[in-house]
């Protein structure tokens, strides 16, 4: 993939501050597990985030169907459908709303992006899905920062980058 056809994997974006409050809500919601879903927006506008789904958090899922597999918690964790999302990006890229960034929320831990959120969405080199990152910290109940991410190509590692609020 790309990065022409998906300028926002980039980063320098720009989210609309009712979805970034919609998102700071369901991170609040969810505490203390870990929230996540997706951001889109118009594909005629690279930079524009203005939509915002939630999505389920299935860490407890996998978490008690197997557990030497998946040790860690939505506490520590979180973990999405991967048919449900694939089905997700490509309907939004066919109706010229794709997903532009996968958002999800920290416990009582800072918005950095981590080993684990590395290794789940890089490999090889190779960006997993082609978007950028938000990630929410909360820490014991209260919204602390929120951080954009994004992809350095031809690496497993993720960069911070700008994230504009617009009405």
């Amino acid at each position: 993939m790309s990065g022409n056809s998906h300028p926002w994997i980039a980063g320098e974006l720009s989210i609309a501050k009712d979805v970034l409050a919609e998102i700071h809500e369901h991170a609040l919601a969810c505490y203390p597990s870990e929230s996540c879903g997706f951001v889109s927006g118009p594909a005629e506008a690279p930079e524009k985030l203005d939509q915002s789904v939630r999505v389920e958090n299935e860490a407890d899922k996998y978490h008690a169907l197997d557990p030497e597999t998946f040790p860690r918690t939505s506490r520590t964790y979180f973990k999405i459908n991967e048919l449900k999302a694939a089905k997700a990006f490509d309907k939004g890229e066919v109706e010229g709303r794709p997903i532009k960034v996968i958002y999800h929320s920290h416990c009582d831990a800072g918005a950095y992006f981590s080993e684990e959120d590395a290794a789940t969405f890089a490999a090889d080199g190779q960006l997993m899905w082609p978007c950028a990152f938000i990630v929410v910290s909360v820490m014991e109940g209260r919204l602390a920062e929120t951080k954009l991410w994004v992809h350095v190509p031809g690496s497993n590692d993720f960069r911070e980058s700008t994230l504009q609020h617009h009405d």
